[in-house]
């Protein structure tokens, strides 16, 4: 028992003994820091110069031809002349019926109830839309016969036609149906001017084979 504890106290020894001397030891490095001597060099001012630039020489101007003047050439200036105006024909108007006190107005084919009617673009669309349904009967026997009827009706101040009659006839049934039926198939018409006073405008439209 003395003898294991005795060989234990032993190992325990030499194991501290062991760390002891394996253990690095410090080294410190004593002396003076070295100097190195330096010998300043002075740099002297480097000067730029800035790069000369050329001048650019102008150019010369080229100068533009002048234009040569012709001699003994004369040119003629042309007056200018005026167009006539254009002027819109005259209404011819028919002497009155004398029977009837009726004024004859807008044309030969056409007569109206009133002395005065300044509308003549009114009259020209009555006679253009009444002449569009204008059909007159053939005539089988082949002679040219002059034939006229007068056909008279009242326009409304809607442009409604009214009161569509036969005032003179021609003398042949057909013909004056031909003309009723004009009349007719042209209605409405346009409403009258806004100016015109009246309530209706009776109109007489006369209807001839020769023209």
């Amino acid at each position: 028992m003395k003898l294991n504890l005795l060989l234990s106290s032993a190992l325990h020894a030499l194991l501290f003994v062991a760390m002891f001397v394996t253990r690095p030891g410090v080294h410190k490095f004593e002396g003076y820091p070295v100097v190195v001597p330096v010998e300043l060099v002075k740099v002297e001012p480097v000067s730029f110069k800035a790069p000369e630039v050329e001048r650019l020489k102008p150019r010369a101007r080229r100068l533009k031809p002048q234009p040569k003047k012709l001699e003994g050439v004369t040119v003629e200036k042309r007056k200018l002349e005026k167009e006539p105006e254009e002027r819109p024909p005259k209404q011819v108007e028919e002497p009155k019926d004398s029977n009837k006190g009726k004024s004859a107005v807008g044309g030969k084919s056409l007569r109206l109830d009133v002395a005065e009617f300044p509308f003549s673009y009114y009259l020209a669309l009555i006679q253009s839309r009444i002449q569009a349904n204008w059909e007159p009967p053939f005539d089988s026997s082949g002679r040219t016969l002059s034939k006229m009827a007068i056909v008279y009706f009242k326009i409304q101040r809607n442009g409604q036609i009214t009161g569509v009659a036969v005032e003179t006839g021609s003398g042949d049934y057909l013909f004056d149906q031909a003309a009723l039926r004009a009349v007719t198939l042209a209605n409405p018409l346009p409403p009258l001017p806004f100016d015109f006073p009246g309530k209706n405008l009776g109109v007489h439209f006369e209807f001839d084979q020769g023209k």
